[in-house]
C-alpha cells in the first residue's frame, strides 16, 4: 500500500477518534463504551489472525511486549474515556499532541537517547506552557474540568512511557500480534471494571453504537496497525507531522459537528502547544 495513503488514514483516524470517544458514551457510561469497543476490536483481531492462519508468538519477550502494550491500552483508554465526560474532544487531541515531547523525555531516561538540544528544550517548555495556560483556564471553570484535564494528561504521559518501554523491549512481532496481545490483556480488565461499576447493558443511541463500531475497527485495529506501518516505511519528519496537524482537524470537527466552543485563552494555550511541538520536531534540527 502507498505510504501516502497510510499517512492520510492515520491522520484521519487520529483526528476523528477524540470526537468518536465523546459520542460513544452518549446514553451510556464510559466504562461500557470502552469495554464494548475493546471487545469488538479483539474479535476483529482474532478473526484477522484466523484468516491469515497466523498464531501469536509466545516467547517470554513477546509476552512482556503484550503485557506492556495491554497495560498502556488499559490505563490510557480508561483515563481518556473518563476525561471525555467533561472535556471537549479538541482539548483531548491537543493534549495528546504533546506525546512526541513526552516520548523524548522517557527516551532520555530509559534509552539514554540524546534529548537536551536547544530546539527540544525550547519545544518542551513552550508545549508545557500551553498546557499550563489551558489548565489555568480550567481552574476558573469547574473541578470536573480540572479532573478531566488531569486524567487526559496522565493518560498521554503513560502512553508515551509505554511506547518507549516497547521500544526498549524491541521484540520482533507484527503489529497485528501486538494489537491482539494488548487487547487480550486489556479487554478482560475493561469488562471487569464495567461489571463492578454497573454490569447492565444500556439502551444506547444510534450515534453511540456507530461510534463504538468505528472506534473498534478503525481506532483499535486499523489505526494502530497503520501507525506501525508508517513507522517502518516513512521518514521521521513525515511521522512528526501527524501530531502537528491532527489537533487542528480535531478542533474543526469538534466545532462543526459537536458544537464545541473554546475560550480565547484556550486558543492561546493550544497555539503554544502546537508551536512547541513544531519547534521540538523541526526547530534547528538536522536530519
Amino acid at each position: 500500500m502507498p505510504v501516502i495513503l497510510v499517512f492520510l488514514s492515520v491522520v484521519a483516524i487520529w483526528s476523528t477518534t477524540p470526537l468518536a470517544i465523546v459520542w460513544s458514551t452518549l446514553g451510556t457510561s464510559h466504562s461500557f463504551g470502552v469495554a464494548s469497543r475493546m471487545l469488538i476490536g479483539l474479535g476483529v483481531c482474532l478473526l484477522l489472525l484466523l484468516i491469515k492462519r497466523q498464531k501469536l508468538t509466545l516467547t517470554p519477550l513477546s509476552l512482556w511486549n503484550y503485557f506492556y502494550a495491554g497495560l498502556g491500552v488499559f490505563v490510557t483508554m480508561s483515563l481518556v474515556y473518563y476525561a471525555s465526560q467533561n472535556l471537549a474532544s479538541s482539548i483531548v487531541s491537543i493534549v495528546f499532541g504533546l506525546t512526541p515531547i513526552m516520548t523524548g523525555v522517557f527516551a532520555l531516561i530509559l534509552l539514554k537517547d540524546k534529548f537536551f538540544s536547544v530546539n527540544k528544550i525550547i519545544g518542551l517548555l513552550l508545549g508545557l506552557s500551553g498546557l499550563v495556560v489551558i489548565f489555568s483556564h480550567s481552574l476558573t471553570e469547574s473541578r470536573d474540568l480540572v479532573r478531566g484535564l488531569l486524567a487526559v494528561t496522565l493518560g498521554m504521559t503513560f502512553q508515551a512511557f509505554i511506547s518507549v518501554k516497547l521500544k526498549q523491549i524491541n521484540t520482533q512481532v507484527s503489529a497485528l500480534e501486538t494489537t491482539t496481545g494488548a487487547l487480550l490483556f486489556s479487554t478482560p480488565l475493561f469488562i471487569i471494571i464495567w461489571l463492578l461499576s454497573e454490569s447492565t447493558i444500556p439502551a444506547i443511541t444510534m450515534k453511540a453504537a456507530l461510534s463504538i463500531g468505528y472506534l473498534s475497527i478503525f481506532g483499535s485495529v486499523i489505526g494502530f496497525m497503520s501507525y506501525y506501518y508508517l513507522i517502518k516505511h516513512a521518514s521521521v519528519k513525515a511521522i512528526g507531522i501527524v501530531p502537528l496537524i491532527t489537533p487542528v482537524f480535531a478542533l474543526l470537527l469538534g466545532s462543526a459537528l459537536n458544537n464545541e466552543t473554546l475560550e480565547l485563552i484556550q486558543f492561546y494555550g493550544i497555539a503554544l502547544v502546537l508551536v512547541g511541538l513544531g519547534y521540538y520536531e523541526y526547530g534547528t534540527k538536522k536530519n
